[in-house]
């Protein structure tokens, strides 16, 4: 079940969780916790299956286009990787905020999971240690009524 953490991430847990998502350095993983308590336009939510958190998904909710999303942090827990988590938080993701939209930035591994979910994947030329950065977008389809 996808729930929202943003006020729960004093739980280690959710904290570990979290870092794989981020830059490794205890101060940037601080500063995202921070903004995550304390900006109204950033939503983290947490995928909790049998009292377990098995990952987390951040996004940003685009100033000018409030149904477009930008996901910043998506991450499984290691032991639960390959095995459909990190699709599933992201169809329950569509299901609980109602984009119109989901926008991405990813590595190539990052860009190769989107793709294989359905994001149109782009490269953008831009170089981060050593490997290309890449936009990854998903148009949301209207359900027929």
């Amino acid at each position: 079940m996808l729930e929202r953490i943003d006020q729960k991430l004093e739980q280690p847990q959710l904290q570990e969780l979290l870092s794989y998502a981020v830059f490794p350095d205890p101060q940037v993983l601080e500063a995202v916790i921070q903004q995550y308590h304390t900006q109204d336009h950033m939503h983290l939510y947490g995928y909790q299956e049998d009292g377990a958190w098995i990952g987390v998904i951040g996004c940003v909710e685009e100033a000018d286009t409030p149904d477009v999303l930008r996901i910043r942090h998506l991450a499984i827990a290691p032991n639960e990787r390959g095995k459909g988590y990190g699709r599933g938080i992201l169809l329950e993701l569509i299901e609980t905020a109602q984009p119109s939209v989901l926008l991405a930035e990813a590595d190539d591994e990052g860009a190769e999971f989107y793709r294989n979910i359905g994001f149109t994947v782009i490269g953008n030329g831009e170089l981060n240690a050593a490997s290309e950065r890449y936009l990854c977008r998903y148009e949301v389809e209207e359900e027929e009524e």
